[in-house]
């Protein structure tokens, strides 16, 4: 992930260093405030998140992009996101359980984003953002033919975000864009009793920092 990370950077930088054209853009998006709908595949990396082995949570998104001024504009997004982890346990007692842990998330963001054209079809793009955002999880374990399931319930937290992009323009209607997230927001475990005193889970009681570095690639379309 950090790799993706800095190929990211260094994609940013090289397109802020190009020099800028001052001809028309050979394609150019619709003049005015128009309305673009944006959807991408995107993966959340959760290096701070202790208590699960979770490398990330893999997801999609959509985003709705509405023109202010020339140079910005607002976004409203929303994603879903889930992480699953597997586990062999054994209880007090000798009984072996195989564990699989999912953990789901779905943002709920708002941001504000400062453009600046590079060359001909490029964008540079960034800015601030709050979200609110929704978790759900779930334990199954199996031992033989039984399957024991409960609910986790994971409480919902409000979070903050910077956002930063590269978008680059296809067709007057049709833009391609990568970005790169980091999103600040810690949740908690609110209850999963019944797990623990069952299956003998030792991470029910606590906090999970869901803080870190999303990156997503997808389409822009302008109507």
């Amino acid at each position: 992930m950090k790799t993706i990370a800095r190929g990211l950077a260094v994609w940013l930088a090289a397109a802020a260093l190009a020099p800028a054209e001052p001809a028309v853009p050979a394609e150019a998006p619709p003049a005015g405030r128009s309305f673009s709908l944006g959807v991408h595949l995107a993966y959340w990396d959760l290096a701070q998140l202790k208590g699960l082995d979770f490398d990330g949570n893999l997801g999609a998104g959509a985003v709705g992009h509405i023109p202010l001024r020339e140079h910005v504009a607002v976004e409203l997004r929303m994603s879903g996101f889930a992480a699953g982890e597997e586990r062999n346990i054994e209880t007090a007692d000798g009984q072996r359980f195989e564990n699989d842990v999912t953990i789901v998330s779905m943002p709920l963001e708002a941001n504000i984003l400062l453009k600046a054209p590079v060359g001909r079809t490029l964008v540079l793009y960034g800015g601030p953002g709050l979200g609110y955002y929704l978790f759900d999880g779930q334990s199954n374990s199996k031992l033989g033919d039984k399957t024991l399931v409960y609910d986790i319930e994971v409480a919902d937290e409000l979070g903050g975000y910077l956002v930063a992009g590269l978008r680059a323009q296809l067709k007057p209607h049709v833009a391609l864009y990568l970005e790169g997230q980091y999103t600040w927001v810690e949740t908690r475990i609110k209850k999963a009793t019944e797990v623990r005193r069952e299956i003998g889970i030792d991470w029910v009681a606590q906090e999970l920092d869901f803080s870190g570095f999303a990156l997503h690639a997808g389409l822009l379309f302008t109507f």
